[in-house]
């Protein structure tokens, strides 16, 4: 099979290590071929590999992923890129499409399916994409496909079914060594061998088989489930058994479908039970409380601790009735960790402190199967944080650096430098900088050196040339036009203002 090449390119490994596991990549025809940290490995890594794809993160030591991507689509117009952002900056979104890349996205929001929809129309430039379920003449996998695709097809299901309603019973295993399937497959069937029972396959771990009977029959499946649950409890501690019954008609099929493994959640959610059954007629859709991101981000720059304590308020909320999937709290626990991580400076002597608590926290959150695990080792990294806040880590740090660019702006600095002095990480210096002082690092030193350049100006016996060079620009042209910019003035005027 001919795969589409994807390669990866972020300075941190979790980052890279949720982007690879957020997706069965070769169930949808795709291949994780490569990983690099920095612009010289991809570039290196480029002609190895040859990837038709590049997910590159924008924030990355020396050249940033904007300006690896101009150099990228100059050397390899084909490959496609499409750039994982912290942060929501138009002007950089601006820029990346100006270059050429695919698409822009944001990290902290990025779900597996929203991947995919990028990914999908970029792949059949270079491979024909594959449909996960592939179409086949067996009527379990029709079913299967039709189900998934949410669309009724009467004559398929007309040639399956003939009675009048359908029970769904699903199953989940807990763990992923904890029950051979053909046992508890073998077993549904032998239960319910009277009646027409098929079994479809497995939809997001869920295994699932419909039951076609008559109304009247209701009783019986209900007494067939208790036997079921029942005989299989020496067996499965570690397996959760759902059903849906009453479903009365091929539209409340396809709902009852997706529902079926929405039930899964209940055991995430705290429910102790091994089993749980209901009726599609007195069965009310899930109204799911979302997460904001974007007013999480915003405390977090400002008031970190609050941020935290918005999250935890999130986080104790939800219930079965109101959450969204394990999956997706997983995902947004992480990503506004990482990014709360991003927002906190660290030094030199913290450092691999951090990223080691950072990895632990990070797989607790993977491995995690109920949301009180969730909490606890949130609670656990919420304390760490906080630790690091008090000792005023960050306050402090951020003073030293603002008081080293304004002793230093007429020099040739740069963030890798400042990061490199105060050894810190350029992604974390970078992302402070952006969502702390809501401008780019070299935007803040900029604005110094324009407002040195100002007291000099002052003074008429200093060539503006001269002046160009004291607060670190080569090119008086180039300071002339930032000048311009950041006060409405060209040099030469502001002088004859102030000299009236």
């Amino acid at each position: 099979m001919e795969w589409c090449k994807i390669m990866i390119v972020d300075d941190e490994y979790l980052l890279r290590q949720g982007i690879i596991h957020m997706l069965e990549w070769e169930k949808y025809g795709f291949k994780v071929v490569g990983e690099a940290t920095n612009a010289t490995q991809t570039l290196e890594l480029i002609e190895k590999i040859h990837p038709h794809i590049i997910l590159c993160d924008i924030v990355m030591p020396n050249i940033d992923g904007i300006e690896l991507s101009k150099i990228i689509k100059k050397r390899y117009p084909n490959i496609e890129i499409v750039i994982l952002s912290g942060y929501d900056n138009f002007e950089y979104v601006k820029t990346a499409f100006k270059h050429g890349v695919a698409d822009y996205v944001l990290k902290p929001t990025l779900t597996a399916n929203q991947l995919l929809d990028i990914l999908i129309p970029l792949q059949k430039k270079f491979v024909k994409p594959v449909c996960p379920v592939e179409e086949k003449n067996s009527m379990d996998e029709q079913l299967l496909k039709m189900l998934e695709d949410k669309v009724i097809d009467e004559h398929i299901l007309n040639d399956c079914f003939n009675k009048s309603e359908f029970t769904i019973i699903g199953y989940q295993q807990l763990k992923s060594d904890s029950v051979d399937n053909n046992l508890v497959n073998d077993k549904i069937k032998q239960i319910f061998s009277n009646f027409f029972c098929i079994y479809i396959g497995k939809s997001q771990d869920i295994h699932i088989f419909i039951i076609n009977h008559d109304k009247e029959d209701i009783n019986e499946i209900n007494d067939k489930w208790d036997l079921l649950t029942n005989s299989l409890k020496p067996e499965i501690i570690t397996v959760f058994l759902m059903k849906i019954e009453e479903i009365g008609s091929y539209a409340s099929l396809l709902i009852a479908y997706d529902e079926i493994k929405n039930l899964s959640q209940y055991h995430f959610y705290g429910y102790e039970q091994s089993h749980i059954s209901i009726s599609f007629k007195t069965y009310k859709t899930r109204n799911k409380i979302k997460f904001d991101t974007k007013q999480f981000m915003q405390l977090a720059s400002s008031e970190p601790v609050n941020a935290l304590e918005y999250l935890e308020d999130y986080l104790e909320k939800l219930t079965f009735q109101n959450g969204l999937k394990g999956s997706e709290i997983k995902a947004i626990v992480q990503n506004v960790i990482y990014n709360l991580f991003n927002i906190i400076l660290i030094n030199e002597e913290k450092y691999e402190e951090v990223n080691t608590k950072k990895i632990i926290f990070f797989n607790n959150i993977s491995n995690a199967t109920t949301l009180e695990d969730i909490i606890e080792y949130f609670n656990d990294i919420k304390k760490y944080i906080e630790s690091l806040i008090e000792v005023g880590t960050t306050d402090k740090m951020m003073k030293q650096i603002l008081d080293y660019i304004n002793i230093n702006y007429e020099k040739q600095i740069n963030l890798q430098e400042i990061a490199n002095e105060f050894h810190i990480s350029y992604s974390y210096l970078s992302a402070y900088f952006n969502n702390n002082y809501k401008e780019s690092f070299n935007d803040y030193l900029n604005r110094v050196r324009i407002q040195k350049a100002k007291e000099f100006l002052v003074n008429p016996s200093i060539q503006i040339s001269y002046v160009s060079e004291l607060v670190g620009y080569s090119s008086p042209n180039y300071f002339t036009k930032v000048f311009k910019k950041l006060t409405g003035y060209t040099p030469t005027t502001y002088r004859r203002m102030y000299m009236k």
